[in-house]
């Protein structure tokens, strides 16, 4: 991997995380592309895969950093003991809580079909018919109307309902923060909440899979150019992930998903052709037998790091967007509010990060 892939992948990596586009569709379209230009497969390596998704979740951390840092000076200060009589320390307690039991079906899921999934992953068809269903998903929600539910409203039933959408992120193409925003929204949940929960939700899923997949990694192996390498695009992939938050949390606000639609539907259509034009049908069991070792990440010692890309701490989908573009996301809320009543965990109201709740 030179500087190029790198940089390019990093920014693939930090769009797609969050914007409900699926970050396993681009990549592994990225890693097609890479192979047909170089003729050989990618070998990003373990170390690198590990490292984009901590710049990722570093851009979590830093667009909720004054949420999220009040909510544990409450906790630490007053203790758990107190959150009945603090209202604002009870809902990250919940929020928290809500999250972890939504992150269940995914490792659930992860864990059962493993092989299922790499089978998935093998598959050059499979981003395609992904970004079908995505994009259907967002189409869907998009007409229906803004519901009221907070952390607060929120059941059990709901997080594991929405959690279960996360699951099916499992497929290279299927969105994870399209398909968890898009759960939250049919169960009611208002926009503010429904990206909140989602972005949430995606904190346990990155770390565990990064925890995952860390001890594998042979510090022995890493050269310095590697290091310098990979320390980079780290930083871009988090500081493009924070502004695809920002771009994210906007558009969900004002109710314009399907303008996701329309590119995951041109996307379908590009990956669809590609496949079309690159296999015949006297060669398409060939280059499906090769494309089988290039979809994986290795390192030095062959190991996969692939369950970086999709949900649950084994299977980490994207979107991305996981679910983290090339749309006009730069409006401003027209309604002016996404939602009502106390604020917590995480959301947005206008540019600026601050707290939402419900």
């Amino acid at each position: 991997m030179d500087w190029l892939e790198a940089l390019t992948l990093a920014v693939i990596q930090g769009l797609t995380e969050f914007l409900p586009v699926s970050s396993s569709g681009h990549l592994s379209v990225a890693d097609a592309a890479f192979e047909a230009i170089r003729g050989a497969p990618t070998e990003g390596g373990l170390f690198f895969a590990v490292m984009l998704h901590v710049g990722t979740l570093g851009a979590i951390v830093a667009y909720y950093r004054k949420p999220a840092l009040r909510g544990a000076v409450d906790l630490v200060g007053g203790g758990i003991r107190r959150e009945t009589s603090n209202p604002a320390q009870a809902l990250v307690i919940r929020s928290v809580l809500l999250a972890c039991v939504a992150t269940l079906p995914a490792v659930v899921v992860g864990l059962g079909l493993e092989d299922q999934v790499e089978a998935a992953f093998e598959s050059r068809l499979a981003p395609a018919f992904g970004f079908l269903v995505t994009a259907t998903l967002l189409l869907a929600v998009g007409r229906l109307p803004e519901g009221e539910k907070g952390p607060s409203q929120t059941s059990w039933r709901d997080a594991l309902l929405v959690g279960m959408a996360q699951a099916i992120a499992i497929t290279p193409g299927i969105s994870r923060s399209g398909s968890t925003i898009a759960a939250a929204l049919a169960l009611g949940f208002s926009r503010t909440w429904a990206v909140g929960f989602s972005l949430l939700m995606a904190v346990p899923a990155i770390l565990g899979a990064a925890l995952l997949e860390a001890k594998d990694i042979d510090p022995g192996s890493l050269s310095p150019e590697t290091v310098r390498m990979t320390a980079s695009a780290t930083a871009l992939a988090g500081v493009i992930g924070y502004g695809a938050i920002a771009w994210l949390v906007r558009i969900v606000r004002a109710g314009r998903l399907w303008y996701f639609s329309v590119y995951l539907l041109v996307m379908s259509g590009v990956v669809l052709g590609s496949v079309a034009l690159s296999e015949g049908p006297s060669s398409s069991g060939e280059r499906r037998g090769e494309r089988s070792s290039s979809v994986e990440r290795t390192d030095g010692q062959g190991r996969r790091s692939e369950a970086l890309d999709r949900p649950g701490g084994v299977i980490l989908g994207g979107s991305g967007a996981g679910a983290v573009g090339g749309v006009d996301l730069g409006h401003a809320d027209p309604a002016g509010q996404g939602s009502s009543g106390p604020s917590a965990v995480a959301g947005v109201g206008d540019d600026r990060p601050v707290p939402v709740g419900e």
